[in-house]
């Protein structure tokens, strides 16, 4: 097989040749109708998000077991199963102003208090899913079971009501974890045996 040289020392040969060579540095084709051109394109396109942070990948979709629950837990309504966690990683967040916030989503929860922030970002929390029709603040199911819905709540244990904003969290700059639960609740005194499901949204708006 033959040896290929190097294009530096391509480039060096010919070099030294017209270095040396005692002939008229012209064009090969001096006629114009054989000089010919050509050009192209290039289209470049991106976006600039302004977004005070990123959802992580993994909390883009997420897929929780409460695993199998005994339908002797459930005696009344508002019994509940044992809770298990879940959480929402958010990335690369936005150091954000400090400022005295007074009455943030008051409109939205009627509650009334304030909080003062020192460079974190707010951000309100919203889970979004259709209202199980025994208890309008828990997630409905779906599948063989019947007699509950499923409960959200924050990691502490404090309930939260289904499509209503929650107050705001404090996210620290960079990565953050939110932590929550959600449980099995029983709208009536008995729950059948059987699988469910329930699909719910979670909006995120930064403050």
């Amino acid at each position: 097989m033959q040896n290929k040289l190097p294009l530096f020392a391509i480039l060096a040969a010919g070099f030294s040749f017209q270095a040396t060579a005692d002939i008229s540095a012209s064009p090969l084709h001096s006629d114009p109708d054989h000089i010919k051109e050509d050009s192209g394109i290039v289209r470049f396109h991106g976006n600039v998000f302004a977004s005070p942070c990123v959802l992580s990948s993994e909390s883009r979709f997420q897929d929780v077991s409460l695993g199998d629950i005994s339908a002797r837990t459930f005696h009344n309504a508002g019994d509940r199963s044992q809770p298990v966690t879940f959480k929402v990683y958010l990335k690369d967040c936005l150091k954000g102003a400090a400022t005295y916030r007074n009455n943030i989503a008051a409109s939205q929860t009627g509650q009334e208090w304030r909080t003062y922030t020192t460079s974190e970002q707010a951000v309100q929390m919203t889970f979004i899913g259709e209202s199980d029709p025994g208890n309008s603040s828990l997630l409905r199911t779906t599948g063989s079971s019947f007699g509950a819905g499923l409960r959200l709540m924050s990691v502490d244990g404090k309930p939260y009501v289904l499509n209503q904003t929650q107050a705001p969290y404090l996210v620290k700059t960079g990565d953050s974890v939110l932590t929550f639960q959600a449980a099995l609740e029983s709208t009536d005194s008995t729950v059948t045996a059987g699988e469910f499901s329930g699909l719910m949204r979670i909006k995120m708006e930064y403050l």
